[in-house]
């Protein structure tokens, strides 16, 4: 599916491939060391990436790509069910988790692409391919930083609701969408 960014420029938004891994590496590490702290569902090097995908069914991609430069601009991963780790949390909060109907969501966008309305895109583009997969609901991964306010907001804006607040390397809030 191709876009255009608020900044004009053509985007392209589709499923990660393989042909990606050494670009995703390259975005990831690119990323400023502020954003790096936020993200981190594997590590950001090119073999790690590799390993990450290839080592279950349960994780895929999907990418923002500046169309001009050819550049990974944006970069969500989702991983089927939820974190074995985070059960009894989301579970205090009354959920009935799902490894079939959940999944778990981790959003990434490139430091000089924020607020350009690539991530609002990239999430309307995904949430259709969740639907056909029988996803019915979005937990986020690893929760959002309390006082992150610009990732904050744009989840409120595209209809995630707190769950309820934890603490981990800070404090974060858990957030989840329903997609049915």
């Amino acid at each position: 599916m191709f876009i255009e960014s608020k900044n004009n420029k053509p985007v392209s938004l589709r499923k990660l491939t393989p042909g990606d891994f050494t670009d995703l590496s390259i975005y990831l590490q690119q990323l400023s060391p502020q954003t790096k702290g936020r993200f981190g569902p594997h590590p950001f090097d090119e073999r790690s990436v590799a390993e990450f995908y290839n080592s279950s069914e349960t994780y895929f991609g999907y990418v923002a790509q500046d169309m001009e430069e050819n550049k990974i601009i944006a970069y969500s991963v989702l991983k089927t069910g939820y974190l074995e780790h985070d059960r009894q949390r989301l579970e205090s909060y009354g959920l009935q988790l799902s490894h079939t109907t959940d999944c778990t969501f981790a959003p990434s966008v490139a430091d000089n692409w924020q607020g350009m309305g690539i991530g609002n895109k990239l999430i309307q583009y995904i949430i259709p391919d969740l639907k056909a997969r029988g996803i019915n609901r979005i937990i986020l991964w690893g929760g959002v930083q309390m006082n992150n306010e610009k990732a904050l907001n744009y989840y409120v804006r595209n209809g995630f609701k707190i769950l309820g607040q934890f603490s981990y390397n800070g404090e974060k809030y858990d957030m989840m969408l329903e997609i049915n």
